[in-house]
């Protein structure tokens, strides 16, 4: 390795680890190489669907899902001893959403920016073409329909040929005519399209959160401007607050009984928070509290279900459609579902005396 190879191979590395975070690009440690993570910039209200067929293997039977974020394209990527004065980075690109063909195609493109590069560092190039063009280069747009081979990370059609047989003219590519030819350093890195369903849904939510946690909002209610990480926002209505005026708010709420009131604290707006938000803010003592009220709230608008009658007990019963005898499950007390005394068999019920 020249040192001239050497210094430019420790520039970029150096150039790149303070340009991005960690969870962007990384380092190697036992090599002169490392990992990229590229986050495309999708358009808004972006659209990922699954045909019929497909929909129909999957738990959910919605088929389109819109996302602000896609899995990130993971580029790992190696240098040779004599890069960049004369050879390319050896590199392979993984995806999960898109298919081991649009990977080659992304491939090949690379292998065409090195040779007009050729001889200058190349990463900072491709991981902007990446991010920036991969959607208009595959010509991709929303809805975008979710695919993937038989076979889990593999890809039907003809085997993968090494990158440089479109340019030698293998007897591989006459017999991959009029097929598209895939790349060995493609992989499309997903098991099933029900667990790729899950990961861009899980990827989805987690960017968003960490965009939120990153930008500055103002609360409605102490109106001081936080870092989304200091805030909480109800899912219905995007309308954001600070933790430490929704914990009070909530907490206030809950030692009143008024579990079904933990809303949005606009007064024109009847967003919810959800069980796991509210868990958030409280405390473990407040939350069993308002988890035991929501319970009972909930049963008492069932027609269907009594309370055993015994003091130190009042475990919900549901009652028998053809009988008027309840029996507790917690203390076995047989009781009358009507007027909540000691079951009295055939005997008249005293409320019908």
């Amino acid at each position: 390795m020249s040192s001239e190879d050497r210094e430019a191979q420790e520039d970029e590395l150096l150039a790149l680890a303070s340009i991005y975070d960690e969870d962007v690009f990384k380092r190697s440690e036992s090599a002169q190489g490392g990992e990229t993570r590229i986050f495309l910039e999708l358009p808004q209200d972006f659209i990922v669907s699954v045909n019929g067929n497909s929909a129909e293997t999957l738990q959910s039977p919605r088929s389109e899902y819109t996302v602000s974020f896609l899995p990130p394209l993971v580029l790992n990527f190696e240098f040779p001893p004599d890069y960049p004065s004369t050879s390319p980075p050896v590199f392979t690109l993984r995806g999960k959403w898109l298919s081991q063909a649009q990977l080659s195609t992304l491939c090949r493109h690379l292998d065409n920016i090195w040779e007009e590069n050729r001889g200058s560092v190349v990463l900072f190039a491709w991981m902007q073409f990446l991010k920036e063009e991969t959607l208009s280069y595959l010509q991709i747009s929303s809805p975008y329909e979710l695919k993937m081979c038989h076979g889990g990370s593999g890809q039907s059609g003809p085997p993968p040929v090494p990158p440089d047989a479109e340019q030698r003219g293998d007897a591989a590519c006459a017999a991959a005519a009029g097929a598209e030819i895939l790349d060995a350093r493609a992989v499309q890195d997903v098991e099933s399209l029900s667990s790729l369903i899950r990961e861009i849904l899980d990827s989805d939510q987690a960017q968003r959160r960490k965009c939120f946690d990153s930008k500055m909002f103002l609360c409605n209610i102490c109106f001081c401007e936080k870092l989304g990480s200091e805030c909480m926002y109800f899912m219905e209505c995007s309308h954001v607050y600070c933790r430490a005026c929704l914990k009070d708010y909530f907490e206030i709420q809950i030692r009143d009984g008024q579990v079904q009131c933990l809303n949005c604290p606009d007064s024109e707006c009847s967003s919810v928070a959800t069980p796991g938000q509210v868990k958030e803010l409280v405390g473990e003592q407040l939350f069993a509290r308002y988890d035991r009220l929501l319970l009972q709230s909930t049963l008492d608008t069932m027609a269907d279900v009594v309370y055993c009658p015994r003091r130190g007990c009042q475990t919900p019963v549901m009652k028998d459609p053809e009988s008027i005898i309840g029996i507790c499950s917690c203390c076995n007390y047989a009781f009358c579902t009507f007027c909540r005394m000691t079951y009295h068999g055939v005997s008249p019920c005293r409320l019908t005396a």
